[in-house]
């Protein structure tokens, strides 16, 4: 059920704003019933994944089998916040360019790296996952 990191993988780094709470990702749409996405969350998931092509532009092929991906989050400051909220995005970003889909991501680690007033963001690297047998 496990499996191994193959060489190869894409490393990028986004920048703390265009970053977007889940939790702030739908909002009621004025008519009728249901939910359709905020537009802060709509203008930050197009800012992210300009700068995710930006990034990957030429460096290798999007994946099309199982990936690992780790994030490490350079907070802006010291305040409450979940990181884990902060993923939707930056899955979705990705998705279609660094990955044909995000359901690629079978294993995931994210961690706290600390406080980065001056550069706060989030550096990520995506690996193939080569499936034991």
């Amino acid at each position: 059920a496990g499996g191994a990191v193959v060489s190869g993988g894409v490393r990028l780094t986004l920048p703390w704003d265009v970053l977007a709470q889940v939790n702030h990702r739908l909002t009621s749409r004025g008519r009728g019933p249901g939910l359709t996405l905020s537009a802060d969350y709509r203008a930050k998931k197009h800012a992210a994944e300009m700068l995710v092509q930006a990034q990957v532009r030429g460096k290798r092929p999007r994946f099309t089998g199982p990936v690992e991906m780790t994030l490490r989050f350079y907070e802006p400051d010291r305040r409450r916040r979940d990181p884990s909220n902060l993923l939707k995005l930056v899955e979705d970003a990705m998705s279609g360019t660094v990955y044909d889909d995000d359901h690629r991501i079978h294993r995931q680690t994210w961690e706290r790296a600390g406080v980065d007033r001056e550069r706060p963001r989030v550096e990520i690297t995506v690996e193939a996952l080569e499936r034991a047998a």
